[in-house]
């Protein structure tokens, strides 16, 4: 089969198009009517696809042609995340976004970013993160233990809160002892929020101190979560044992002066980390425990290689170089769901002229999708078959780089993509190996863009139980049971 060619000549310079949008409003009502579906039609436009904010935003940013450019070429994709970043920064985040991350390493810029990258790097990373193995493996055995045959979980919740108490514990050093409910439902608040201050203009402006009920919402279940933030960075503050997990990181860290890093400082890197470490693999396990249960064939050749590699014992870090169809079905379930849909607004500071030849303007707002990128068929044909085969070592070799991207790329690219990987592989080795998941209803399960991707009802499933269940090695990493 013949590739396409990488780039499309035909879309050159300034002549840029796009799907007809509002004069007055821009792409704002298609965006909020029918976000997945909107980026997908507009692959139907070119390599840069132009859209006009309205004169709305025009007026108030007193910024003429205001617009966003949504990139559909990975050659242009590279070139704003690696190539040419230094160029761009990120755009402005929704009010609530920013309330809740703060200046943590997701929304910091320039030295600022890179310190906070190079102090996280050595937790998430080589040799540390596969230390993690059995607290993972172990954590996701009690939970499928409590499971019965014919029993039906909400996955999603479960994933949920089976991840969030893996953080927890790199976190803190210690078991979740908040109510985790209550951190779940905050979270989930927030989501929505969040997503509708991307979709509209009006709602981004809207301060959260205004008293309109989603705002009370929000910060009622925000302040649940902070305020136990607090009290554990103020309690290890006044009983400063050392201990082998990221609060004591912090703790230890300086700023660019040599200080010691500030309550809010630490604050807004830990509710980064609570947030980003577990709401993004909770959701693409999800996903990929749905379209295990649709696909027949896929799922008796996994169940082979977990019987061949791994027989009656738990998975392990150096399991995975062999479970390489596992690692293929992970690949392909966050090719079609992507937690991370979207990647931030990046904004150029001056004029720049992309691979594909498009000249974007200084002040250009440029927006890169992995969920657009995806499911494009030029690089990947028939883009909503489920078809792990597409992350074959022979299939990978034909694709060019930068059309795959779960994780963004260059200097913004996630820092806990080796950790996600790790914990994502082995929670799906030790469950399947020991249950089978089916879906209980015939509902379809549409994605819905929110913070993340996640499924927009509750994914109901049956557990059927393949054999007993053993108990896996304990974990033994130092923690606080051994500080």
């Amino acid at each position: 089969m013949t590739s396409p060619p990488l780039i499309d000549h035909a879309n050159l310079g300034t002549r840029l198009s796009g799907p007809p949008l509002s004069r007055w409003w821009g792409y704002f009502p298609e965006l909020r009517r029918d976000t997945l579906g909107f980026l997908l039609r507009c692959q139907a436009y070119g390599d840069v696809v132009k859209l006009p904010m309205g004169r709305v935003v025009e007026l108030f940013l007193r910024q003429p042609d205001a617009a966003m450019y949504v990139l559909n070429h990975p050659a242009d994709v590279k070139h704003i995340l690696v190539t040419n970043q230094d160029n761009y920064q990120k755009g402005p985040v929704p009010p609530v976004e920013s309330r809740i991350f703060g200046q943590g390493v997701l929304h910091s810029e320039g030295t600022t970013h890179h310190r906070q990258r190079r102090l996280f790097l050595p937790f998430f990373h080589g040799h540390q993160v596969t230390a993690y193995s059995g607290l993972i493996t172990s954590t996701a055995h009690a939970r499928v233990a409590a499971w019965y045959d014919g029993m039906t979980v909400d996955i999603g919740q479960e994933m949920a809160h089976l991840t969030l108490s893996i953080i927890w514990r790199l976190l803190f050093g210690q078991d979740l002892q908040a109510d985790a409910s209550l951190i779940r439902d905050a979270i989930l608040v927030g989501q929505r929020l969040i997503k509708l201050q991307y979709d509209s203009f009006l709602a981004s402006l809207t301060p959260l101190w205004i008293p309109l009920p989603r705002h009370r919402r929000f910060l009622r279940g925000f302040h649940v979560i902070e305020e136990i933030l607090i009290q554990l960075i103020r309690d290890r503050r006044r009983n400063p044992t050392y201990r082998n997990d990221v609060l004591s990181l912090l703790l230890a860290a300086k700023d660019a002066d040599g200080h010691p890093l500030n309550e809010r400082e630490i604050r807004d890197e830990l509710m980064t980390l609570l947030l980003a470490g577990h709401e993004t693999t909770a959701n693409a396990l999800t996903w990929t425990w749905a379209l295990l249960s649709q696909t027949e064939s896929v799922w008796e050749r996994l169940v082979c290689e977990l019987n061949d590699v791994l027989g009656d014992r738990p998975p392990d870090a150096a399991d995975l170089p062999r479970l390489r169809y596992l690692k293929m079905i992970w690949d392909e379930s966050l090719r079609l769901y992507p937690p991370a849909w979207s990647l931030h607004t990046r904004a150029a500071h001056a004029e720049d002229r992309l691979p594909s030849g498009a000249i974007l303007p200084p002040g250009s707002w440029v927006f890169i999708s992995p969920w657009n990128l995806h499911r494009n068929p030029r690089w990947f044909p028939d883009p909503t078959q489920f078809d792990p085969e597409r992350f074959s070592e022979a299939a990978c070799q034909t694709r060019p780089a930068f059309t795959y991207i779960p994780f963004g790329a260059g200097g913004r690219r996630c820092l806990g993509e080796s950790f996600a990987e790790l914990e994502g592989l082995l929670v799906l080795a030790t469950m399947a190996s020991k249950i089978r998941l089916r879906l209980s209803d015939g509902r379809v399960i549409k994605p819905e863009p929110g913070m993340t991707l996640h499924p927009h009802v509750p994914v109901q499933m049956t557990v059927e139980q393949l054999r007993p269940l053993q108990t896996p090695t304990p974990w033994h990493q130092s923690t606080a049971s051994d500080s």
